[in-house]
């Protein structure tokens, strides 16, 4: 909370006491949101420009990180007044923006891509058939909703009505230290969730679902994060084929075999559904 209060009235009884009344209209609430990931980093933001007096504030140049940002911000199901918020921009230059990029491609970035996701969901769901999930990353609305038996969702803004409203990192570490087993797991990320699938695949029994976020890094011809965490040392071998290869060595590490059932490229992420089963080793000595 921050702001002024200002006092309306002051009325002093004869017992000393005094009756205060006070102006709220003039107390600013702000809410925080513990979730800073959204926020764009400040190197991607563009330069300023010289305000001709049509805007508030001086203008400021898109830049292709920028819109990247926001289009991924877009497809996780944030409206533009939140984006805004997330870009450190007007809500009125966010929506010109967002326009201009649906008339451009034809089609607005998040359905299409949302409707496949969706599409493929339910074909897995029939493959797998699970009847107890963890929606990891469920953001406002999780897809598993009512079509599940038992369902945990996650999402570390608070603002979203989830059962759980952690770092996924650290939720997954909790979950696996209490025991916790779920017939399928969905890890659908803003940006990469590496660090969570070691643990997801030893608590995942029939299926695991990953979006890969650091596909994008691709656009940008960046190497340093899949370097370190797959060992791809140049853009030809950057591809969502290589990434899913080094998932299954995590798998057959856990003793289970992934099979990857799905894999869909969309425009800076992929999304692949593994099938999970116990993988059998068998060793022959002469």
């Amino acid at each position: 909370m921050s702001g002024i209060i200002i006092v309306k009235t002051l009325t002093r009884y004869d017992n000393g006491l005094y009756k205060v009344r006070f102006n709220l209209k003039n107390i600013k609430m702000e809410l925080f949101n513990t979730d800073e990931k959204h926020y764009l980093p400040l190197e991607y933001k563009g330069k300023e420009t010289k305000n001709g007096g049509l805007t508030k504030n001086n203008p400021r140049k898109w830049t292709e990180k920028e819109i990247e940002w926001a289009l991924n911000l877009k497809y996780k199901g944030f409206k533009n007044k939140d984006i805004a918020k997330f870009l450190y921009r007007e809500l009125v230059s966010v929506s010109i923006k967002m326009k201009r990029i649906a008339k451009k491609d034809g089609v607005t970035y998040n359905e299409p891509h949302r409707e496949d996701k969706y599409f493929h969901n339910d074909l897995f769901l029939a493959e797998v058939n699970p009847k107890l999930v963890l929606d990891l990353f469920a953001g406002a609305n999780s897809y598993y909703d009512g079509k599940v038996e038992e369902l945990y969702t996650n999402d570390i803004d608070e603002r979203f009505n989830t059962y759980y409203s952690e770092n996924a990192e650290k939720l997954v570490c909790k979950l696996y230290y209490e025991g916790a087993k779920f017939d399928l797991i969905d890890i659908d990320p803003f940006g990469s969730a590496y660090d969570c699938f070691d643990l997801c695949i030893k608590m995942a029994k029939k299926g695991l679902i990953i979006t890969l976020g650091e596909i994008g890094h691709k656009r940008w011809k960046r190497l340093d994060f899949v370097r370190s965490h797959y060992g791809i040392e140049n853009l030809e071998d950057f591809t969502s084929n290589r990434i899913v290869e080094e998932i299954i060595k995590i798998g057959a590490r856990n003793k289970k075999k992934l099979t990857p059932i799905f894999l869909n490229d969309y425009r800076n992420i992929s999304r692949v559904y593994f099938k999970i089963e116990r993988l059998k080793i068998t060793e022959q000595w002469d």
